[in-house]
């Protein structure tokens, strides 16, 4: 694993009760904009983390970001698919139907 070292101000360090608490809060920002940018999983962002898959979730979620890493666009595009497989489901006697407003 690559080290390097880097010069925080005395005042931001300050903010942290610890070295190792400022290492910490470093590596998972760095862990986190990996994984935002798609570079790594959540998986692999909680194995790099030492915390589990739901605690990545948390964290993402303490700071204000989804872990769900897609566009919009995207996030459309696999719902449709979603409906057009359901629909050739149904019609092929697999799975839940769709219920009318009159049901």
């Amino acid at each position: 694993m690559l080290t390097i070292t880097v010069d925080i101000p005395d005042d931001l360090a300050a903010n942290f009760d610890t070295p190792e608490a400022l290492r910490r809060a470093l590596f998972e920002d760095f862990v986190i904009e990996q994984r935002q940018r798609g570079a790594i999983s959540l998986g692999k962002a909680a194995e790099l983390l030492g915390i589990s898959y739901p605690e990545v979730f948390d964290l993402l979620c303490s700071k204000g970001l989804s872990p769900i890493n897609a566009s919009p666009q995207d996030l459309d595009e696999s719902y449709r698919r979603l409906v057009e497989l359901m629909d050739k489901g149904s019609r092929a006697g697999l799975g839940a139907t769709r219920r009318s407003a009159a049901d």
